[in-house]
């Protein structure tokens, strides 16, 4: 499985926004959106805060598939639903959106419920076996 490797989560964690695209069953990805993402160790996560209402939830969770983009990094990658009961990764991912964005009234909404049940890890596909 491919990994994050630490020039590009450095990259990624530096910029404020995450250009997040889903990609649609029929394998189009239309439409591209700005979301917040944090770091956990060596892994990236995102959170919908319109739950299946945004606009790339719906198919992220659908299709699984995507690309994403920031600081200068462009990558194809998996979408993999954190199960609510992950407390553990949860409360880490949870920790990162309250020190990351600490500056915005936004970052308590990030980090509770309902947006934290819509938690996705963002995984890099191996560009090799494509």
């Amino acid at each position: 499985m491919a990994s994050w490797t630490q020039d590009e989560l450095d990259r990624i964690n530096a910029e404020t926004y995450f250009t997040v695209g889903a990609t649609l069953p029929d394998g189009t990805t239309p439409k591209t959106v700005d979301i917040w993402s944090v770091p956990v160790g060596m892994r990236i996560f995102i959170r919908s805060f319109n739950g299946t209402q945004g606009k790339w939830y719906g198919p992220a969770l659908e299709t699984g598939r995507g690309r994403v983009s920031a600081g200068g990094v462009e990558k194809n990658v998996r979408f993999v639903p954190v199960a609510s009961d992950d407390e553990e990764t949860n409360q880490a991912v949870d920790a990162s959106f309250l020190d990351k964005y600490a500056d915005s009234p936004y970052s308590v909404t990030m980090s509770t419920e309902p947006v934290r049940r819509n938690t996705l890890e963002v995984i890099p596909e191996d560009e090799a076996s494509r």
